[in-house]
C-alpha cells in the first residue's frame, strides 16, 4: 500500500510563460502504473499555467508525448481557456483538453482556487 499526504512532494513551478507560480503536488509521480497521471494544483489569486498544447512531434508542443488532460475544480474558480474560447469554472465543474488543443488554466478570482488535473496519453495509445 502507498500512501501520499497532502503537501508531499509540493512544488511550485512557473509553467508555460503563465502568470506567477502554481502550487503542485504531483501524487505517485514515479511510482503509479496507472495510464494517467493526477496533480493537484493550487492557483492563487492572479496565477495562471499559461496556454500550451501537449502533441507528440509539434515544435511547440511542452511534452514530447501526446497527452489529454482534463481539470476538475475542487475549489474557487478558474478561467480555462482553449485557443481564445474562455470560460469560468467553479467548483464541481470540469474542463477536457484532448491531446493538441491549446489550453491553459487561471485565478481571475481574489480568492485561492483548486484543480485536480488528471493526464495521459490519448485513447489508444500506450503509456510510457
Amino acid at each position: 500500500m502507498q500512501i501520499q499526504r497532502r503537501g508531499d512532494g509540493h512544488h511550485d513551478w512557473s509553467l508555460y510563460e503563465g502568470e506567477g507560480r502554481v502550487g503542485i503536488e504531483w501524487y505517485f509521480a514515479d511510482t503509479t502504473a496507472l495510464g494517467a497521471h493526477v496533480m493537484l494544483y493550487h492557483l492563487a489569486p492572479g496565477a495562471s499555467e499559461g496556454e500550451h498544447r501537449h502533441l507528440t512531434g509539434a515544435a511547440d508542443s511542452c511534452s514530447a508525448e501526446s497527452s489529454d488532460e482534463m481539470y476538475i475544480v475542487t475549489r474557487g474558480e478558474v478561467v480555462f481557456s482553449t485557443d481564445g474560447d474562455e470560460r469560468v469554472l467553479a467548483a464541481g465543474d470540469a474542463a477536457y483538453a484532448p491531446a493538441g488543443l491549446r489550453h491553459g488554466v487561471r485565478n481571475a478570482s481574489a480568492e485561492p482556487a483548486e484543480l485536480v488535473l488528471v493526464f495521459g496519453p490519448p485513447r489508444g495509445e500506450a503509456a510510457a
